[in-house]
């Protein structure tokens, strides 16, 4: 099939021409294989997020009940399933590579009660605020 395409930044087209002459290609089998990178990339972003969204709401359904069990540790969910609970970071990462999982989308994180922290702060600044209005100086 012929195709002319219009627009097509100089600089980029000449760089272009250049990569696909050192790897032995014609402009049009660059051209395709270039086409067909960007498909894929594309389509593995909506997998990812797709795959960070499942893991996430996971995250979620577990995090109440292992923030009672487990808080300290680290887990790992992959593809929205619960892959494990580790004592530590490392301990974590080894089991990513035992258990295949280097090149997916994986949530690992420590398992904390961030509400604490937040509630904390929250706390800290709402006291400091009424100390600050007592002595007039918040109007």
């Amino acid at each position: 099939m012929s195709v002319l395409i219009k627009d097509i930044d100089k600089e980029l087209y000449a760089q272009f021409n250049a990569a696909a002459a050192l790897r032995g290609l014609r402009l049009n089998e660059a051209l395709c294989k270039a086409m067909e990178y960007w498909i894929k990339m594309e389509q593995s972003k909506d997998t990812i997020d797709d795959e960070r969204m499942l893991n996430n709401a996971t995250y979620r359904r577990l995090i109440p009940q292992l923030i009672k069990d487990h808080e300290g540790e680290w887990i790992i969910i992959s593809k929205g399933e619960f892959i494990g609970i580790f004592k530590d970071r490392l301990e974590a990462i080894n089991a990513i590579k035992t258990h295949n999982l280097l090149y997916q989308c994986n949530l690992v994180s420590p398992i904390k009660n961030y509400w604490k922290k937040i509630s904390r702060i929250l706390l800290y600044f709402a006291q400091r605020t009424r100390k600050g209005a007592s002595r007039g100086i918040c109007s």
